[in-house]
């Protein structure tokens, strides 16, 4: 990883910056879509170009969601990690900014970068329909459908997706019905779509699909690690019996893989801080803070969009120097455009406008709760969103015929 610069001259050297010039998520996505006669306008990966990938007639892009560099170090130094983990080598690249689901999977999805599909987070703010959405169930905050089944959502987010000027077939297999989800269906053009709720029924429908004879991509996403991550933290039994159960199905999957003379790439999305009870700050208990506010904060729970009612802007900052500055890094949105943080390519017509006026970026193992009126604001135990190493750095594993 690039070293960061002088923390007197850049206010994100604390923190680790993406590497988009050849050593991200970004990157790896390039050499898959160029390795498959596609077109994208980034660096390929320099630990994989294209022409390690090409000869592949089945490619499998397998991501599990959440495993951070660290988390998997301190899993397998406890001696575990024996079926796949710990039975091939590994390479490290950073994840995109914000380093979180929504962000990085489109990313995986499509191939863009994202200053070009502006999707900044699980909460994201769309001032043109008046409200704060999670945008990958396609919902508002109070959970009610985001638009009618009738509005064009593929046209209205306008997501480019270079990974759909592949010439092989692209199957995506995800978990339940994500993968024919309205937000899914948004993005990259698939061929087929097929789902699984095990990790059995993953490895068997992966299999399946990789013995036909056709050239093909295949994109394979298990989400279940993250979410018990969020509920008990990535150190935590469950968590870690849970992540013996994929390594098991994995250590299967390459097996059976190899004799189809099929490559495996297995990475993930992002990586986790464990937050403890009392470094969670709810926003919406802080005095005066949401006065301050046009609308919901949007993004994620390290990574905190606050979009501020101009008169109300030097109370805004007032308190967030009073209440927050252990907490956080308040960074006028621009900030994080200019410093390219969102990566490069041709800017989303609606990058600047999700942007929000200032960004709350944790620091440590902080994290915030942002809800509407009413909600819950307790938090979660394993959170992510921001640029500490914990969250940016990731695992791939290429296994190559």
């Amino acid at each position: 990883m690039p070293m960061a610069p002088d923390s007197a001259t850049d206010p994100f050297a604390p923190f680790e910056r993406p590497d988009y010039r050849g050593g991200s998520l970004l990157n790896l996505l390039s050499s898959v879509i160029h390795a498959h006669g596609g077109q994208s306008p980034h660096p390929e990966a320099r630990a994989l170009p294209a022409a390690r990938l090409a000869k592949a007639s089945t490619l499998v892009l397998l991501i599990v969601d959440g495993i951070g560099e660290e988390q998997l170090a301190r899993y397998l130094e406890a001696g575990r990690g024996s079926h796949f983990f710990g039975a091939f080598a590994r390479q490290t690249l950073s994840t995109v900014y914000p380093a979180t689901t929504a962000a990085a999977i489109t990313t995986l999805c499509t191939g863009a970068a994202p200053a070009e599909h502006a999707i900044l987070g699980w909460h994201l703010h769309l001032p043109d329909l008046g409200l704060v959405s999670s945008i990958l169930p396609a919902t508002t905050r109070t959970e009610s459908p985001l638009a009618a089944p009738e509005f064009d959502l593929r046209a209205y987010l306008a997501i480019p997706a270079h990974l759909s000027t592949t010439r092989r077939k692209r199957v995506c297999l995800s978990y339940e019905q994500i993968a024919t989800s309205r937000y899914s269906q948004a993005g990259t053009r698939w061929h087929e779509t097929g789902s699984h709720a095990t990790l059995d029924e993953m490895v068997r429908n992966t299999l399946a699909a990789a013995a036909r004879k056709e050239p093909q991509l295949l994109h394979v996403y298990w989400p279940e690690y993250d979410t018990l991550c969020h509920e008990y933290g990535t150190q935590h039994p469950f968590t870690l019996s849970h992540l013996d159960e994929i390594d098991a199905a994995l250590g299967r999957l390459a097996r059976k893989l190899r004799a189809l003379d099929a490559a495996l790439l297995v990475c993930a999305d992002h990586g986790l801080v464990d937050t403890p009870l009392y470094r969670r700050i709810n926003l919406s208990r802080i005095p005066g803070l949401y006065d301050c506010l046009a609308m919901a904060p949007s993004g994620d729970t390290r990574s905190v969009h606050c979009f501020v009612r101009p008169r109300r802007e030097a109370a805004f900052l007032d308190i967030v120097e009073r209440e927050l500055t252990a907490s956080c890094l308040c960074l006028q949105g621009e900030s994080l455009l200019s410093a390219r943080l969102y990566g490069p390519g041709t800017e989303h017509p609606a990058l600047r406008s999700r942007v929000g006026d200032y960004v709350l970026l944790a620091r440590d193992d902080f994290a915030f709760s942002a809800p509407i009126w009413g909600g819950d604001g307790q938090g979660m135990t394993g959170n992510h969103g921001g640029m500490s190493a914990r969250e940016m750095r990731v695992p791939l594993f290429a296994l190559l015929p």
